[in-house]
């Protein structure tokens, strides 16, 4: 080698040396130490096939059992057209997975009853529209529908560890033609939420009271059916809420004019904590309003829920009494400790209500809206009976839900519509014998009685 190669040769060696020092080069961080070069992520299989849909579910059901005896599972599942074509939902599948055992089919919807089931990931507002118009069986191009699941069992011990939903479409001609079917399936597994389900005292103290509005059929709760979006994110507040009514042994909700508040038989009544909670948000002096008339005053999402005292119970868990009579929750400021049992208000009709009732909500969030309806059972109630049929003055049985709580739009213009407040109830079952029950969610159109 000769002397000028020889120098060159050094001089690059330190060049280099230099280089990598200050920049990093030669596999070294800033501690001098080698870089771990070979922690890169695997090559995707290419064997993968595409997917036209996007099927997710939005929250991890958690099971609790009902008063029809059954143990339920309630959940949204999403889908998204990621095509540039109209697809045709046409089967929804939920399997049950338990460890190594196979899959067990627990639910299946199909046609009417996928369709029935399914709206577009929208604002929905409480209105009297017939359940084929704002249901779906078809989405478009980028559209997203959302399926409404009530899956269940005979027993806690049935219910599985995973949940598989499978969802099949009939394929537009060129994703049949892309994927070598004419039928296609895309399915999401979602995680059981095997936790004790929240239970609560009760919330009045005696009577006999029906749930017009709740858990879990889409059909004819409105509160099933709401999606609220907050700074971007979709939120299902009202999964497990409810409305309930006082009734009479005449099934009667009202006794005189039913344009009078005190015409109602549930008006006044003294409503109570479910468990011990400190006031995490208050909204007091609205005015009641006249039965089925249109509140006196602009609504906003702040206040669309009238009067409402909001407890945090703790663990992140916050419950929900709204439409309260004006000046019946005066004597509660945001961070009073509330005793289980102690009085929180009165039953009113404050807020986006069409009649007297409570509107009781248990969530993941101090917020009406931007929260996660959470499951929750009441301790100890009476099961008085069954209401078969519900119809309104003006002849209205369709069977969509009775609009008692508006979902409020703000930027809608148009005039609310409301509810006549002449509720009619019809077919009711009674029990020959009040059914004593534990434990248990009062479920859609059922007459339970408190303790007193």
């Amino acid at each position: 080698m000769s002397k000028l190669t020889k120098s060159l040769t050094i001089f690059s060696v330190i060049i280099l040396t230099g280089l990598a020092i200050t920049f990093g080069f030669a596999g070294c961080d800033s501690d001098g130490n080698m870089a771990n070069l070979f922690d890169f992520e695997p090559s995707p299989d290419d064997t993968n096939e595409l997917k036209p849909l996007i099927v997710g579910v939005v929250e991890e059901p958690q099971p609790f059992r009902a008063n029809d005896g059954l143990v339920h599972l309630v959940y949204e599942v999403q889908i998204e057209n990621f095509t540039t074509e109209t697809i045709d939902l046409k089967k929804l599948t939920v399997f049950g997975v338990t460890g190594e055992q196979a899959p067990v089919p627990l639910q299946v919807l199909e046609g009417g009853n996928f369709m029935i089931r399914t709206l577009l990931l929208q604002y929905h507002p409480f209105k009297k529209a017939p359940l084929d118009e704002v249901t779906i069986d078809q989405l478009g191009p980028g559209q997203t529908g959302v399926t409404f699941l009530d899956v269940t069992v005979d027993s806690f011990e049935l219910v599985p560890d995973k949940l598989i939903n499978v969802v099949e479409i009939d394929g537009p001609p060129i994703i049949a033609q892309l994927l070598g079917q004419s039928a296609l399936t895309v399915s999401t597994e979602i995680d059981v939420n095997h936790e004790q389900a929240l239970v609560l005292g009760e919330p009045i103290k005696g009577g006999r009271w029906i749930n017009l509005n709740g858990c879990c059929d889409f059909a004819n709760s409105a509160h099933r059916r709401v999606i609220r979006s907050v700074d971007g994110e979709e939120f299902f507040p009202e999964r497990y809420s409810i409305d309930i009514l006082e009734v009479d042994e005449e099934n009667n909700l009202f006794v005189g004019d039913p344009n009078d508040n005190n015409s109602w038989l549930g008006y006044g009544a003294e409503l109570i904590a479910v468990a011990d909670g400190v006031v995490s948000r208050v909204v007091k002096g609205l005015p009641d309003n006249k039965p089925g008339e249109s509140p006196p005053f602009p609504i906003s999402l702040a206040d669309g829920a009238g009067n409402i005292v909001i407890m945090h119970i703790g663990n992140g868990i916050y419950v929900l009494y709204a439409h309260l009579i004006p000046g019946s929750n005066d004597h509660l400021e945001v961070g009073d400790f509330v005793a289980k049992g102690e009085m929180v208000g009165l039953l009113g009709n404050t807020g986006q209500s069409g009649a007297p009732h409570l509107h009781f909500q248990v969530m993941d969030g101090n917020s009406i809206a931007e929260a996660e309806g959470v499951t929750f059972e009441f301790e100890q109630f009476d099961d008085l009976g069954r209401l078969l049929d519900v119809a309104e003055e003006d002849g209205d049985d369709e069977g969509d839900g009775l609009d008692l709580d508006d979902v409020i739009d703000p930027d809608a213009e148009e005039e609310m519509e409301q509810n006549s407040p002449g509720i009619i109830l019809t077919g009711v079952e009674l029990f020959p014998e009040p059914l004593p029950r534990t434990n248990e969610h009062q479920l859609q159109f059922t007459i339970i009685g408190f303790p007193e």
